[in-house]
């Protein structure tokens, strides 16, 4: 057998009439507290000076490398040299007809998020990505 929680009209029997009303109101209010909710808002980004957003940008988009060997000073020995970018070439596991094709399925269809997937990266990667011949 299931028992609810939260008490209902028939419990109220043994109550006085004030405590009875004071009870309705507190339920009555507790279910409109439940159909309202507070909105959060996550992830925002904070407020900026004109000034700092542009000096940030330019941080960004910067890549930073490293002039000379950091060398141990005892032993002359490289600790840590300057990272080389690698800008390899991405073969995707579709064919450009393939591609097209799936960019047409229904979004139910793994082709068709395959296909954007794909898209997604030839917009971020451009002359790196090539697909499956």
């Amino acid at each position: 057998m299931l028992f609810s929680m939260a008490p209902n009209n028939n419990d109220l029997v043994s109550l006085s009439e004030k405590e009875k009303e004071s009870r309705r109101i507190s339920l009555e209010g507790r279910s409109e507290e439940r159909e309202r909710a507070d909105i959060i808002e996550v992830g925002r980004s904070p407020d900026l000076s004109p000034e700092l957003e542009g000096y940030l940008e330019k941080i960004e988009k910067e890549d930073y490398f490293l002039t000379n060997q950091v060398t141990d000073d005892q032993t002359g020995q490289p600790l840590i040299t300057s990272a080389q970018t690698q800008k390899p070439k991405i073969i995707l596991p579709l064919t450009l007809s393939e591609y097209h094709s799936g960019l047409r399925e229904s979004l139910e269809s793994s082709w068709r998020w395959l296909a954007e997937w794909s898209k997604r990266l030839i917009k971020m990667l451009e002359s790196q990505v090539g697909f499956k011949s």
